[in-house]
């Protein structure tokens, strides 16, 4: 994994490759991480780094497993809460539908490409490390739709995540009643 920072100098280039239709993450890296499992560097840029917490873009490539690498950044990053937005392709992914009266999620994967077009989540700790929590709408090639909770997913051929973290933490309960790991202060 790959985080850049960011610099007066690198935001007037990134901001003139940007207006020019080049790629998003157009700067050199300053410090790198390997993505679980792979050895691979995800690449990362913060956007915005204020008060009330930084804006990263995250790129996913070709083979990354979504919530593992995600889960590997909020650690890395010490990040507590947020939450994110993302878009791209999966190659293969694992929804959950949650099933009350088992109080777990029924698995329901399927192989094959599809356009991830709603990617959407939250970051908040379970215990005391960060757990990110993601739901994912995709589209199929026929045009129809199918969403739930993402379980993991493997990118193809690019997955772009914008992830914003807020500036203090939520935290993870269980709750007897649903079985579920619910955000409770």
């Amino acid at each position: 994994m790959r985080v850049i920072r960011e610099t007066a100098e690198s935001r007037r280039g990134f901001l003139a490759a940007a207006g020019a239709g080049a790629a998003l993450l157009a700067v050199a890296p300053t410090q790198a991480a390997a993505r679980p499992n792979t050895g691979a560097v995800m690449k990362s840029r913060v956007l915005s780094d204020t008060a009330g917490g930084k804006i990263y873009v995250l790129v996913l490539d070709t083979g990354d497993e979504v919530v593992t690498t995600l889960t590997a950044f909020v650690k890395e990053n010490r990040i507590a809460a947020g939450f994110l937005t993302g878009i791209g392709g999966f190659g293969d992914y694992v929804l959950g539908y949650f099933d009350h009266a088992a109080k777990d999620h029924r698995r329901l994967p399927v192989t094959g490409q599809v356009e991830v077009l709603s990617l959407t989540g939250d970051v908040a700790l379970k215990g005391n490390e960060p757990m990110v929590h993601l739901h994912a709408v995709v589209g199929l090639p026929d045009g129809s739709t199918r969403g739930g909770r993402l379980l993991e997913a493997h990118v193809w051929p690019t997955l772009e995540v914008v992830l914003t973290e807020l500036p203090t933490y939520l935290r993870r309960r269980y709750d007897p009643e649903t079985g579920l790991a619910l955000i409770r202060q």
